[in-house]
């Protein structure tokens, strides 16, 4: 199989975006793929410009690029190759572009297609890898309606996948696991604040289960009771560390489920990060919560979760104050357990946590990347 020229954002100094050699660029540290500089590039073989898409930051770089850079697009071959964790990419849901005629002049994919076919790279040509689920359903009901804009009818010529972003980062991380179990549960929120972590980390602190835990939390600007809660637990503090030179053991060796507060999409749609597939490294159950149906994602993907041991139906809520008592509910049952019990229930989960391991490690999740772009 001839190899993929990718001509990606760490390509470049500086690089073209403060997002150049995230996650996603470990889908090409695998030798099918050649990393290329862009003036390198042969047009006789397949070249993609991988830009990883941030609304603003992307129309930004495609707008300031002078005609140079385009014809030298065009005089290579490359195609446009567009990565993202989760966005509003139409804006507009599928149902609402059942109207005759609809203003996409503001939505987000209309605004790359435009500014890339007035430089002559034409909409076939652009790829998109979407980590979130939903997207793909939103296309195919878009290709199925005759949307119609300035007298002129949508085609989405575009090609669409999709491919969590941060499976193959579990692919490439060796982890030590140990199993010395003394506390219930882990939150660790202690990074980037969000209000649906914070209404989890108070409900388990007037429920009186912080000492059943590790937990940490990130003040909020308009957080008056955080010194009150931190007080709690600010002795046993735990920060993840970042992942560059990844050993979490101390994190993960002593405790029993991992609870994950999943960054929401502001789209609706649904995706899962490095925080939940931590814990299928590890070999943890896990709560992962955010936007609804990220556990009807993992078990799509072959994933399988944890129905058989506490009420997973959160993952259908919306309401985030609904939600989040009940996962604090399945918490407190959690913790009326003594750890004799607990580590009996992850000694007989053991067989679910390690097909979930044996299936991140050894699905050939890259090979489905290379069947979209070949």
């Amino acid at each position: 199989m001839s190899k993929i020229n990718i001509c990606s954002e760490f390509c470049y100094q500086p690089p073209l975006s403060r997002w150049a050699g995230g996650w996603h660029e470990n889908w090409f540290k695998n030798p099918i793929f050649n990393i290329i500089n862009f003036l390198d590039a042969d047009p006789n073989e397949k070249n993609y410009l991988h830009l990883f898409c941030v609304p603003d930051e992307t129309i930004e770089f495609l707008e300031k690029q002078d005609k140079t850079f385009y014809v030298q697009l065009l005089k290579k071959n490359f195609k446009v190759l567009f990565t993202h964790e989760g966005f509003e990419l139409f804006s507009q849901r599928g149902e609402e572009f059942k109207q005759k005629y609809v203003d996409i002049d503001n939505i987000l994919y209309w605004r790359i297609i435009k500014i890339l076919e007035k430089n002559n790279i034409k909409e076939e040509n652009i790829y998109f890898i979407h980590s979130g689920s939903g997207y793909l359903e939103d296309i195919e009901r878009l290709k199925n309606e005759k949307v119609i804009c300035k007298n002129s009818t949508v085609h989405l010529k575009s090609h669409h996948v999709q491919l969590p972003l941060f499976l193959t980062w579990g692919q490439k991380t060796a982890v030590c696991v140990e199993n010395e179990i003394k506390y219930h549960y882990s939150c660790l929120f202690g990074f980037r604040p969000a209000a649906h972590r914070h209404k989890l980390i108070k409900s388990l602190w007037f429920k009186n289960l912080l000492s059943y835990g590790k937990c940490s939390l990130n003040k909020m600007p308009d957080d008056t009771k955080f010194n009150e809660i931190n007080v709690e637990f600010d002795k046993r503090i735990v920060f993840s560390k970042q992942m560059k030179n990844y050993d979490e053991n101390y994190v993960f060796r002593d405790i029993f489920l991992w609870v994950v507060g999943e960054t929401y999409i502001p789209d609706g749609h649904t995706k899962f990060s490095e925080k939940t597939v931590k814990a299928i490294l590890y070999e943890r159950p896990f709560i992962s919560y955010g936007n609804p149906g990220i556990l009807k994602y993992l078990k799509k993907l072959g994933f399988r979760t944890f129905n058989d041991y506490w009420d997973e139906s959160y993952d259908d809520i919306k309401d985030d104050d609904v939600k989040i008592e009940k996962i604090s509910l399945i918490i407190q049952d959690l913790c009326n357990k003594d750890i004799t019990e607990i580590n009996k229930m992850h000694a007989d989960m053991k067989p679910i946590l390690q097909h979930n391991k044996k299936l991140l490690q050894e699905t050939d999740w890259v090979g489905k990347l290379v069947d979209f772009l070949s």
